[in-house]
């Protein structure tokens, strides 16, 4: 195969895997890995035994180990369109063997360029026309295999919003007795992607050995649902349940011809369904498709068994079943953050403080259970209980010298900023910053730009008012107090009357009209 980095995840998966007694070649045509590849992988790291896991990946991943050049496919590149005469020609149409032995004789590449890389070269650039390709349906033996896909089902009214949302259909159909599973949903994110497994397996009953599922990144659904690898959230779900995720290949819908011949009669059925009800809620619906699943599309013969689906399951394919575990999975969200100067990195509108050396860095965070576990480079480095509010902080992670803090950096920057409007503002970002400067750095940032909005008399008035009349000053909180003064200044200018020259002419003193 072509140079193709090997991730940490893989490497666990492949390791998982041959645990479960898979087969190398097995394992290669699932993950698209070479076998000289995995069966290096797996002499390097037993699969009894996981000890030194972190640096054997690390020296397996380098780019010097598991790299391949590229020079071969290269060389192929000169001579595309005369390889496209001889795959595609109507009068001479070579197989893809005999143009390559044509090619190696023709430019003298034999022994320079393996058939490997020539049949690679013809399906990265599509050399054989489509309509040359053939179809072969393969069977699988019962509750080895499950099919799943999306689908845009149509449109819904949303009883709270009042407003008509996209109806997409999760479908899950099992290959043996061709029984299959459909949820309705809103949302097509990971969370939602992970729960309607979940309820899938609870409707089966059981589990499959494995799942066949697109590699979306040709964009039925967002691609951070998994890109194209299995994300973590989805990999640890299969883990889990101790089954096994095997990806199509990009745009290549015929690697789940059953599913997919089944979103037509799955969005044919919601149609139907909401012809006859067009009020009819996403519940409604849901309810409405489980029933057609078990008791009409069920109960009829399959155009390509000849059986009926449900008495197949039932009778067969269920029994064969992996046994679902005593506890259900525990869907975990993962996120990646950056850690902000302030020492805090935002994850759903939440924001958890992390040690200084981590500023700057991207890491991986965790939330499962109500805890947040942030991890870098694979590493479990700081664990949080998610906050009610919108902040967690430990102490902790700020440096000892607080004093040292505010004399550099961006807390000196915004306290010059300060000065430089009013001293008297220089003060009130002295005690938003203190004790701890990076705590309050954000609210400190966004008044400082705030007071450049305005002039220097009214910052100084209201930033006397803020520290003599409130112990903590948010930005809300201080606008507040400047549109008040502002307002007082413009009543107290509309108090005052203005005259025309000729009126200034007849105004007097007091003095002009006492009596000596």
């Amino acid at each position: 195969m072509g140079y193709k980095r090997i991730t940490t995840m893989d490497i666990s998966e492949i390791v998982r895997r041959s645990k479960q007694g898979q087969s190398i070649s097995s394992i290669s045509k699932t993950l698209g890995y070479d076998r000289k590849t995995i069966r290096k992988l797996l002499k390097i790291i037993p699969v009894d035994s996981e000890a030194g896991f972190s640096m054997i990946v690390k020296e397996l991943t380098s780019p010097e180990k598991m790299g391949r050049p590229k020079e071969k496919q290269e060389i192929l590149e000169q001579f595309t369109q005369e390889i496209k005469e001889l795959v595609n020609s109507t009068t001479n149409k070579l197989k893809p063997k005999s143009a390559f032995e044509v090619i190696c004789l023709r430019h003298d590449l034999t022994g320079k360029v393996s058939y490997s890389s020539f049949k690679r070269f013809i399906r990265k650039n599509r050399i054989i026309d489509s309509n040359s390709k053939y179809t072969c349906r393969i069977e699988t033996e019962p509750g080895s295999q499950l099919q799943i896909d999306y689908y845009r089902a149509g449109l819904l009214n949303d009883p709270i919003t009042g407003k008509r949302k996209n109806v997409y259909g999760f479908i899950g159909t099992l290959s043996y007795s061709r029984h299959k599973y459909i949820e309705f949903v809103h949302s097509q994110n990971q969370m939602s992607f992970v729960q309607s497994h979940i309820n899938m397996f609870k409707f089966f009953g059981g589990l499959p050995v494995t799942i066949k599922l697109d590699n979306l990144k040709s964009g039925v659904i967002k691609p951070d649902l998994y890109d194209p690898k299995i994300n973590r959230a989805y990999a640890e779900m299969a883990e889990h349940y101790g089954l096994f995720l095997d990806p199509c290949r990009v745009a290549s819908p015929q690697d789940k011809g059953i599913v997919e011949r089944d979103v037509q009669t799955g969005r044919e059925e919601f149609r139907k369904m909401l012809a006859i009800n067009p009020l009819m809620t996403l519940s409604e619906a849901n309810a409405g498709i489980k029933n057609w699943a078990v008791n009409v599309y069920g109960k009829r013969n399959h155009g390509t068994t000849q059986e009926e689906p449900y008495t197949v399951f039932k009778e067969v394919e269920q029994p064969l079943l992996l046994s679902l575990p005593l506890e259900e999975y525990v869907i975990a969200q993962w996120k990646e953050a950056t850690v902000h100067p302030d020492h805090y990195l935002q994850v759903n509108m939440k924001y958890y403080s992390m040690p200084d050396e981590y500023i700057g860095k991207k890491l991986m965070v965790k939330l499962q259970n109500n805890i947040a576990k942030i991890y870098y480079n694979e590493e479990l480095v700081k664990q949080h209980i998610i906050p009610v509010g919108n902040r967690s902080t430990d102490i902790n992670d700020f440096p000892e010298n607080m004093r040292h803090r505010l004399d550099t950096g961006m807390p000196f920057y915004l306290r010059q900023q300060a000065n430089g409007i009013s001293p008297e503002f220089e003060k009130l970002i002295m005690k938003i910053l203190t004790p701890n400067a990076y705590i309050n750095l954000r609210r400190a940032q966004a008044i400082v730009t705030m007071a450049k909005n305005y002039s220097s008399d009214i910052i100084k008035v209201a930033s006397i008012t803020a520290m003599n009349s409130y112990p903590t000053v948010h930005p809300k909180l201080f606008k507040s107090i400047i549109e008040k003064h502002q307002e007082l200044i413009n009543e107290s200018r509309e108090d005052q009357l203005t005259l025309s020259i000729e009126t200034e002419s007849f105004v007097r003193d007091t003095n002009y009209f006492t009596h000596s």
